[in-house]
């Protein structure tokens, strides 16, 4: 799957919500370190395993927005177990749906912070069960603080572009083994607050890396 690019209104590149989190935080060193040796012990190859979690994070995304648009997702070219495990993935996604009374406003939203000089894509604002919030889907086997200062980055980039009040956030980890499983994990505005304090700190770094 191609990068987004993201520019300023002087046409210059930014760097990425996701770009700036992974190339200057570094709390998940020690889990991903631990995660190859035990697919090295397995005899895998760590990096091919690494580009198959990447496909299959990114058919399940495809086929919840394609779900939201009431497309169809083209499935050529992937794996059979590439397929199966997004699909797993989805029906999470569905069940979540179908448990809660949910209705998109903005999804795949690409924006730009003029103010900080960084750019991100979220994956929806949704009002669920009355509330706007932020939403994020997830397939990765477990979360991590990151993924909250990646939504407090994206409250930041809401807040300077559009008019949404938004009270929150769902991080909605969708399980790639056990069909229909979702874990939805709710934040509120105080921590999105804290989420975005700590972005700031690593534009910081960004900007005196040398």
């Amino acid at each position: 799957m191609a990068h987004t690019i993201y520019k300023n209104d002087k046409g210059k590149r930014l760097k990425s919500v996701t770009t700036i989190i992974g190339n200057n935080l570094g709390w998940k060193t020690g889990a991903l370190i631990g995660w190859n040796l035990k697919l090295v012990d397995q005899g895998l190859n760590p990096r091919a395993e690494l580009k198959k979690a990447g496909q299959i994070g990114t058919l399940a995304h495809n086929m919840v927005e394609e779900f939201i648009k009431g497309g169809s997702v083209i499935l050529d070219g992937y794996e059979a177990e590439v397929i199966s495990k997004a699909k797993i993935a989805y029906y999470g996604f569905y069940n979540w749906f179908a448990d809660n009374n949910v209705e998109f406003h903005e999804t795949e939203l690409k924006l730009v912070s003029e103010k900080y000089q960084f750019g991100g894509t979220f994956d929806a604002i949704c009002e669920v069960n009355g509330k706007l919030v932020i939403c994020d889907w997830k397939t990765s086997n477990s979360t991590y603080s990151e993924f909250l200062i990646q939504l407090g980055a994206y409250r930041q980039l809401i807040q300077e572009n559009l008019d949404h009040d938004i009270r929150g956030a769902i991080l909605l980890r969708l399980d790639k083994e056990e069909k229909g499983v979702y874990e939805e994990h709710h934040y509120k505005i105080k921590d999105l607050n804290w989420g975005w304090k700590m972005f700031k700190l690593l534009l910081k770094i960004q900007e005196n890396k040398r």
